[in-house]
């Protein structure tokens, strides 16, 4: 699913039916729990969702609203505190600006995954929750 948001081409942010759908998706998976009757807004991460990093899944399929995205880059060390800034000061459009930066933390997030060792979490959750095919 990352794979296609953020390289097919098509726009990384995404719509609100969009946003919807891949909400219910991790409310069904159990990644979030529906808090409320409107699932766009009302949903919070379980501890499963915490622990395999939702928040920064919702940041690479562009389900996050653009502004929170620098802040959960940073959170998570993919965005340094200059690149923060800078994109805070920037004028330009949030597909065009955030994009680059967030496909560059989608490779740097898989590479420190690749590297982790000890709990071996990250090889089976990361390709189910980033690509429809079996190659990583």
């Amino acid at each position: 699913m990352v794979v296609a948001r953020l390289f097919s081409g098509q726009p990384w942010l995404a719509d609100p039916e969009t946003c919807s759908a891949v909400n219910r998706k991790l409310i069904e998976m159990g990644l979030l729990k529906q808090v409320h009757d409107d699932p766009i807004i009302a949903w919070r991460i379980t501890p499963l969702g915490r622990e395999l990093d939702v928040e920064l899944f919702h940041v690479f399929l562009g389900v996050w609203h653009y502004c929170e995205v620098p802040l959960i880059l940073e959170e998570y060390g993919l965005l340094s505190e200059s690149e923060f800034y800078t994109i805070c000061a920037s004028d330009v459009d949030a597909e065009t600006l955030l994009s680059g930066y967030v496909k560059r933390a989608y490779f740097d997030y898989r590479k420190a995954a690749k590297l982790c060792s000890g709990r071996n979490r990250w090889s089976t959750a990361i390709p189910t929750l980033t690509t429809n095919h079996t190659t990583n």
